[in-house]
């Protein structure tokens, strides 16, 4: 999980009726936020994507490989402050014995970052 324990912490897990909730804590000292943008940092929506994935991976406990994004929308620049917790929402979470699909809302209380339909194919143990 390269970027889960540096990017962002998680604070919480907690399951919902169609998948669950996790919330994570921003780190504006990350080097990738260093780098994109020097002085006016966002976080890549390509950090996003992967956050998902990792976070994802932890809570099913066990190695997965994005296989297909149906859609993939950044609505709204994440500014990584100290202290600024995110939320990623995990919906309409499928699994079978092969792959794992779900949809993903990344918000805080007043703004939608992104939102992603993912499958994720589980890689071997």
């Amino acid at each position: 999980m390269p970027f889960l324990d540096n990017l962002f912490i998680i604070a919480s897990m907690d399951d919902t009726e169609s998948g669950f909730t996790a919330r994570l804590l921003c780190n504006p000292s990350h080097p990738v936020h260093q780098a994109h943008f020097p002085g006016n940092p966002i976080t890549p929506g390509a950090c996003l994507v992967q956050t998902a994935c990792d976070v994802l991976q932890k809570k099913l406990g066990r190695p997965l490989s994005l296989k297909a994004s149906k859609s993939i929308k950044f609505l709204n620049q994440l500014v990584p402050t100290e202290g600024r917790e995110v939320s990623l929402n995990y919906s309409h979470l499928e699994r079978t014995e092969t792959e794992c699909k779900t949809q993903v809302v990344i918000a805080d209380e007043s703004t939608v970052f992104s939102k992603m339909s993912l499958t994720f194919s589980y890689e071997s143990l």
